[in-house]
C-alpha cells in the first residue's frame, strides 16, 4: 500500500469509528463533541491509547502522560478543543477550538469556526434538515471523508477557508455536482504567471466549488435556499417561474427586491431577476435575492453542460502533431513566440498566420505572402515587455513600411536592450477587434496541471479548472469566462469556440504529461496572452503565446 493510499484507509478508518460512536472522550471536552462514545478520564484515556490504541481521541488540552502515550500509539484522528494543537504530534489533527457533531441525518455541514458552524446548523434544523456529521475547524483532508462510502447519501454545506482548500477539494467538487454548496472563504488572486504558486491550488479549488452557481454569498440562509431549491432549478426553469410570478404588489418584500436590484445592478439586471420567484421565502427577501441569482447561474449552467456533453472530442493532424513534439524536444525551457505558436498549431489551435524574417526584404516578402495588414515582433527568449521596448510596430499596410518597421525594431532592440540575444522579427497577420480573453495552463504544486482564463475586458477574474477537461466542462468555463463581461459585440463567437479552445488546450497539456497527483507534467506553463475573439470561420486567432518546460536535465 503506498503513502497516499494509507493516509486515505487511516481517514476513513477515523470516519467509521467516529459515526459509529467508537471515539475515546476525555471527561473534560463538554459540548465541543456530541455523539456516542466513550468517556474517561484523562489517566484511563492515556492508558487506553497505549495499551490498545484507538481509531479517534477527544481532548481539550492533553496532559504530558496522553501526549506521550498519543505518540507512541498514534490514532488516526486526534480531535483538540483546546485553544492550541499539541507540539510533536504527528497523527491527523483536527483543531484548535474543534467541535464534532454526530448526528442520524444525511447533511454534512462545515465551519471556519464555532460560532459559524452554530449559525449554520440553526438555519438548517429551522429548515427541517437533519444533520449526520457537522464539525469546525474545516480541515483540508474532508474531502477524504466526503468520498467515503460511509458519507455518500450526504450533501454538503458550509464555508472552507482558503488556507484548507488544495486541489482535491476540486476532484470531489466536480464529483458532487449540486449535492454541495461550499463556499470558499478568503482566497486570494491566483498567481498564473507563478507555475506553482502557493495561491493556485485554493484558487482552483474554490472555482470549482463554484462551477455552478457562481461566487456566493457566505449566510447561512443562502446556503440554505441553494441547497434545498435543488428541484426548483432542475423543473420547467427558474427564469419562467420568476415572469409567471411578478406583480404589481407593493409589499415589504417586492420593495425590498427593487431596493436590491438597485444597489445590485450588475446582478438584479440578469435575466430571471425582475421579481422573486414565488418559491423562494418572503421572510428574507435579502437571502431570497442572492439565492435566486445563483440558482439562476446553476440551472444555466445545467443547461450549458447537458448540451455540451455530446460533442465530439476535438481531432488532432497527427503530421502537426509531430511538428509540435519535435519543436518542444529541441527548445530550451522558454520556447520563443514562434516555437510555441508551432506547438500550439500542432494541436489545432489557431494562431496568426506567421513567419520568422532574417532581414527586411524577407519580411516584406512575408508580409505580402500573408496579406496586410501586418503585426512585426522582435523574436527573443530575453524580451519580456517588446511593446515598451519598442520592438512591436502595429498596423503596417505596404511592404515598404514593413522594411523600415523591421530596421526600426533591430536598432531598437541593440540601443534599449543590448544583452538580448535577437532571433529574427516575427511577421504575422493583424486580427480585426474583438473580445480578448487571456488564458493558457500552469503547474501546480502537486504536479497536476490546471486551466486558466479571464477575459481582458474590466477587472475580471482569473477562473482556473483542473485538468483533465471534458466537452462539458469545458463549457461551463467558457460561460464562467465571459460570464462577467458586462457589454460584449453582436459579432463575437458563441461559447463553443471558446469551449473548443479549452479542449485543444487541454489535449496539449495531457499529451505532453499533464499530471495526475501522482506524475509530474513536462509543461510548467502555457500563456496565451491575448487570445482574441473574432468573427467567421476560425471563431479566435492566439495573437501572442509563451510556453515554459521542465529543464531537460530532470530527465524528461
Amino acid at each position: 500500500m503506498t503513502g497516499p493510499e494509507r493516509a486515505v484507509s487511516s481517514a476513513r478508518s477515523a470516519l467509521r469509528a467516529l459515526l459509529a460512536g467508537e471515539a475515546l472522550v476525555a471527561e473534560d471536552v463538554g459540548p465541543a463533541f456530541v455523539g456516542a462514545a466513550e468517556l474517561l478520564a484523562d489517566a484511563a484515556l492515556a492508558r487506553r491509547v497505549r495499551e490498545q490504541g484507538a481509531a479517534v481521541v477527544v481532548a481539550r488540552e492533553p496532559s504530558p502522560t496522553l501526549l506521550r502515550a498519543l505518540r507512541e500509539r498514534p490514532p488516526a484522528l486526534l480531535v483538540i478543543a483546546g485553544a492550541e494543537l499539541p507540539a510533536g504530534v504527528t497523527t491527523r489533527t483536527l483543531g484548535p477550538a474543534a467541535q464534532v457533531i454526530v448526528e442520524g441525518g444525511e447533511l454534512v455541514i462545515v465551519a471556519p469556526d464555532r460560532e459559524a458552524l452554530g449559525g449554520l446548523r440553526a438555519a438548517f434544523q429551522t429548515a427541517g434538515a437533519a444533520p449526520r456529521l457537522s464539525l469546525s475547524p474545516a480541515p483540508a483532508w474532508l474531502p477524504e471523508w466526503l468520498m467515503a462510502p460511509e458519507l455518500a447519501g450526504c450533501r454538503t454545506t458550509g464555508m472552507v477557508p482558503a488556507h484548507s482548500l488544495h486541489a482535491g477539494w476540486a476532484r470531489w467538487a466536480r464529483a458532487a455536482g449540486t449535492r454541495q454548496v461550499v463556499v470558499p472563504l478568503g482566497v486570494e488572486a491566483p498567481r498564473v504567471d507563478h507555475p506553482r504558486h502557493p495561491s493556485l491550488g485554493p484558487a482552483a479549488a474554490a472555482h470549482a466549488l463554484e462551477r455552478l452557481t457562481g461566487p456566493v454569498f457566505p449566510s447561512p440562509g443562502v446556503l440554505v435556499l441553494l441547497l434545498n431549491a435543488q428541484s426548483m432549478a432542475q423543473g420547467t426553469g427558474l427564469s419562467e417561474h420568476v415572469q409567471e410570478g411578478m406583480s404589481e404588489e407593493t409589499s415589504a418584500a417586492t420593495a425590498l427586491w427593487r431596493q436590491a436590484r438597485r444597489a445590485l445592478p450588475l446582478q438584479g439586471d440578469e435575466r430571471g431577476m425582475e421579481a422573486p420567484h414565488p418559491g423562494l421565502p418572503a421572510g428574507a427577501p435579502t437571502d431570497a435575492f442572492l439565492a435566486q441569482r445563483a440558482l439562476l447561474r446553476r440551472e444555466r449552467a445545467e443547461a450549458l453542460a447537458r448540451a455540451a456533453a455530446d460533442e465530439p472530442a476535438p481531432t488532432i493532424d497527427a503530421a502537426a502533431l509531430a511538428r509540435a513534439e519535435e519543436v518542444l524536444r529541441s527548445a530550451g525551457q522558454a520556447l520563443s513566440e514562434h516555437e510555441s505558436k508551432v506547438v500550439l498549431r500542432g494541436f489545432g489551435i489557431e494562431v496568426t498566420r506567421q513567419a520568422v524574417a532574417g532581414s527586411a526584404s524577407g519580411a516584406a516578402q512575408f508580409a505580402e505572402q500573408i496579406g496586410f495588414p501586418v503585426v512585426l515582433k522582435a523574436v527573443s527568449p530575453d524580451l519580456r515587455r517588446k511593446q515598451e521596448l519598442g520592438a512591436v510596430v502595429l498596423d503596417l499596410t505596404t511592404s515598404a513600411a514593413v522594411r523600415r518597421a523591421y530596421a526600426t525594431i533591430v536598432a531598437n532592440v541593440e540601443e534599449r536592450a543590448p544583452t538580448a540575444h535577437l532571433d529574427g522579427v516575427l511577421v504575422a497577420e493583424q486580427i480585426g477587434e474583438g473580445l480578448e480573453i487571456h488564458c493558457g495552463a500552469v503547474a501546480l504544486q502537486t504536479g497536476e496541471t490546471a486551466l486558466f482564463g479571464r477575459a481582458l475586458a474590466g477587472a475580471q477574474e482569473v477562473v482556473l479548472r483542473l485538468s483533465p477537461l471534458d466537452p462539458a466542462e469545458a463549457m461551463l468555463f467558457a460561460q464562467a469566462i465571459v460570464a462577467g463581461v458586462p457589454l460584449r459585440r453582436k459579432d463575437d463567437p458563441g461559447l463553443r469556440e471558446l469551449a473548443g479552445l479549452f479542449l485543444r488546450l487541454d489535449a496539449l497539456v495531457r499529451h505532453f504529461g499533464a499530471a495526475s497527483a501522482d506524475s509530474e507534467g513536462r509543461l510548467e506553463l502555457v500563456d496565451l496572452s491575448p487570445v482574441r475573439l473574432c468573427a467567421g470561420p476560425r471563431g479566435y486567432v492566439t495573437l501572442d503565446a509563451r510556453i515554459v518546460q521542465r529543464a531537460h536535465l530532470e530527465g524528461l
